[in-house]
């Protein structure tokens, strides 16, 4: 397979952003994110139009949707904590595939994953240099007509549902750019809100990392492998009464606590079998504040707005229950439900910072074996995002650099989990290998 970039630009928002607005500060939760882009992957089937002919549909569209979305336009300016919204430009590439759409995805299990990122404007793991977008999109053209769309957000000012909203947005305005709309006219204005260094004001101490998986971590030594294992309707029923803690209760856990305690237990046994000692792992779960908290802050509000949730499991010498898993998984993604309740009432810094703290001091503990990172996207609208040339096909995850990863994702009708699994190869081959994973996903 062969990929050729056909162009490389930057586009810039389609109004200028006002002096009012150029100096955009982060947040908090901004300082303390990863220095890494948020990857958005979406297929889309032949529409009959030239690849020129759409890059330009999608460059215009962009551009109107920047206007709303400035600072990702901008440059960060790491010593300043803050981004220079000048409207230097998003970057948009164009790139050809010499397969087709089919031929490239294949049976999605046994797809070439080093193959993904070859579709990637630019590396995942970017660091927060004042020369790095910080959005950074890709159209590559297959053989057939069919076509995919990479988006990467930085991590250093947007969450998962910053940028599935800016996607989706995004996408609302090419349709209505490509059905005639009049411009000044029926676009949706979602009106984002930018203000979350007002709710959590930074400390512009660079001293404070978010150490949940190693992103220093030298990833050849590492040989992570990334694979992809679907968990259809009725095998995540299944999941789900299994996890059950109490068979007399009504009450079931969620098809995604329930999937990732399957996951969880498999991975966790791999350890337990290698050492034959009892071993101490931490799992730890993003919780979107958005809608949770006191008074609510609304989906519109962009940045970075999430707890981590941290359950600590020790498992012994013949692991840990299935159950009991789900359970300490649900149970931990509740206190932090609970803390979101009152983050914008009680010091929500402290919150913040102690439970970073906290996190921080457990992993240094020699006991500590493992820390598992589990990502829940199936709630995001990747499925929606029609530029007025047809939904998606498939929504797809990424080839990992950092181990010990696990990333949902609903499958096309909402009903079946993707769950995109990272390990090292070793591991890989006995998580393959396990009952649970075997009886269970395909």
């Amino acid at each position: 397979m062969k990929i050729e970039v056909v162009s490389r630009e930057f586009i810039k928002p389609y109004h200028s952003t006002p002096p009012s607005l150029r100096d955009y500060n982060i947040s908090l939760i901004d300082e303390l994110s990863l220095a890494m882009y948020i990857p958005i992957v979406l297929y889309y089937s032949n529409d009959n139009l030239s690849s020129s002919s759409r890059c330009d549909h999608l460059k215009r569209s962009l551009s109107k949707v920047l206007t709303r979305f400035y600072p990702f336009a901008g440059r960060y300016i790491k010593e300043s904590f803050m981004v220079d919204c000048s409207d230097q430009g998003a970057e948009f590439v164009e790139a050809i595939v010499d397969v087709g759409l089919h031929d490239f995805i294949g049976q999605t299990k046994n797809m070439k994953m080093e193959l993904l990122n070859c579709l990637f404007p630019r590396p995942v793991g970017a660091g927060d240099e004042a020369t790095h977008p910080l959005l950074a999109v890709q159209v590559s053209a297959f053989a057939c007509g069919g076509w995919a769309t990479v988006v990467l957000t930085s991590h250093r000012i947007a969450d998962m549902s910053t940028s599935s909203t800016f996607v989706n947005e995004w996408a609302i305005n090419a349709k209505q750019l490509l059905e005639g709309s009049d411009e000044n006219h029926d676009i949706p204005i979602m009106s984002p809100s930018w203000t979350s260094a007002s709710l959590f004001p930074g400390k512009k101490d660079s001293g404070l990392p978010l150490g949940l998986s190693g992103a220093k971590e030298n990833i050849e030594d590492h040989k992570v492998v990334t694979k992809v294992f679907f968990f259809n309707k009725s095998s995540i029923s299944r999941i789900r009464e299994m996890a059950r803690l109490d068979k007399f209760s009504e009450t079931l856990p969620t098809r995604v606590q329930s999937v990732f305690g399957i996951i969880g237990k498999a991975i966790i046994d791999i350890h337990v079998a290698d050492s034959g000692t009892s071993k101490g792992f931490l799992v730890n779960q993003a919780v979107n504040m958005r809608e949770r908290t006191d008074p609510p802050i609304p989906k519109n509000q962009c940045g970075n707005l999430f707890l981590v949730s941290t359950a600590h499991i020790v498992a012994g010498k013949r692991s840990v229950e299935f159950q009991s898993i789900v359970d300490l998984l649900t149970r931990a993604v509740g206190r932090e439900v609970e803390n979101c309740k009152m983050i914008l009432s009680v010091g929500g810094q402290m919150i913040i910072t102690n439970g970073l703290n906290e996190l921080t001091k457990t992993l240094a503990k020699p006991e500590i074996a493992c820390n598992l990172v589990f990502t829940d996207w199936c709630k995001f609208p990747f499925y929606e995002a029609d530029f007025g040339l047809g939904k998606p096909v498939w929504a797809s995850g990424i080839n990992s650099p950092l181990g010990n990863i696990v990333c949902l994702f609903n499958d096309k009708f909402g009903e079946g989990i993707e769950a995109w699994v990272s390990l090292n190869a070793n591991d890989m081959h006995k998580f393959e290998l396990d009952p649970n994973i075997m009886e269970f996903s395909s």
